[in-house]
């Protein structure tokens, strides 16, 4: 097997050890990487953590290639285990499995789809996915793992207002629901979109087209609360689904796949939770937090 190359995409080397500050290796590391033997590139992951943890730098590259990480995902799924979140700080999907209910996987090519109970979610994962993860060497299965997409992959389309995206072509749970309607959030990393039929929350959404989503959400909140459309979340990597009654301010979130939307939150701009910072040669795809 073929191992995947450390960088993250921060290549600049330290100047009191020589290591680089993304990945740890010396720059003789880098320059012969291709070239050398399997047994010396295993050997050097093995020094990379440690390195990194001198440098004080948090975010590592996991030594997986495509297919491991396509397996991982896999396995996850298929097992019912952890619980894997997209979107930004404030505004998230995250599909789990609610206890005792199964998950149906499926792998078709890069594409790996997943259903449960009221939720839905498909990733991509090619050459431009790669496995990070901010946890310090030797949790194991206690780490969570970031995949994060290459930025020459592209970026979703940015909307700044309420905007009608038409019908949802891409959908994966059906009920009826077929329009689109992006609510502005304005970020670059990921959209939170709701699909819904022809209802008041349809008509919230359509006089709200002109404005953005601070302005628009006390004009649409109730409707959605009330009619509770499917919620749909997408990042590079792809997307979740999620069904179900929206529980108010006040009430916990459901066991299973569930949203948040916070403003307050979301107001930090941050892309990913404090302490988990991405190389900026990745754009964020999607967070496995494994079982507590």
């Amino acid at each position: 097997m073929t191992i995947a190359s450390p960088c993250t995409g921060v290549c600049k080397l330290d100047e009191a050890t020589g290591w680089c500050r993304g990945c740890g290796r010396s720059g003789d590391e880098m320059d012969g990487w291709r070239i050398k033997p399997e047994e010396w590139r295993q050997e050097v992951w093995e020094r990379i953590p440690d390195r990194l943890s001198q440098l004080g730098v948090a975010c590592r590259r996991l030594p997986w290639t495509t297919e491991d990480i396509r397996e991982f995902v896999f396995a996850s799924l298929e097992a019912g285990r952890g619980t894997w979140v997209m979107g930004v700080v404030g505004a998230v999907a995250e599909f789990t499995a609610a206890p005792g209910e199964a998950t149906q996987v499926s792998c078709d090519g890069d594409t790996l789809l997943a259903r449960t109970q009221n939720g839905a979610l498909r990733v991509v994962i090619n050459e431009d996915v790669r496995a990070l993860t901010f946890d310090p060497a030797g949790l194991q299965s206690a780490s969570r793992v970031v995949l994060a997409v290459k930025r020459e992959r592209g970026r979703l389309p940015v909307a700044e207002t309420v905007k009608d995206l038409g019908e949802d072509e891409k959908a994966l749970l059906l009920n009826g629901e077929t329009q689109l309607f992006d609510l502005g959030l304005g970020r670059k990393e990921a959209r939170f979109c709701v699909r819904v039929g022809s209802g008041p929350a349809r008509q919230a959404l359509e006089a709200a087209g002109s404005l953005p989503f601070e302005k628009a959400l006390p004009k649409v909140g109730g409707a959605l609360v009330a009619e509770s459309p499917t919620r749909v979340v997408e990042t590079a990597l792809g997307r979740i689904e999620v069904q179900g009654q929206i529980p108010p301010p006040d009430a916990q979130s459901p066991n299973g796949p569930h949203t948040h939307l916070l403003p307050d939150h979301l107001a930090t701009g941050r892309a990913l939770p404090v302490g988990m910072d991405l190389p900026r040669a990745y754009w964020p795809g999607a967070i496995f937090y494994p079982p507590k």
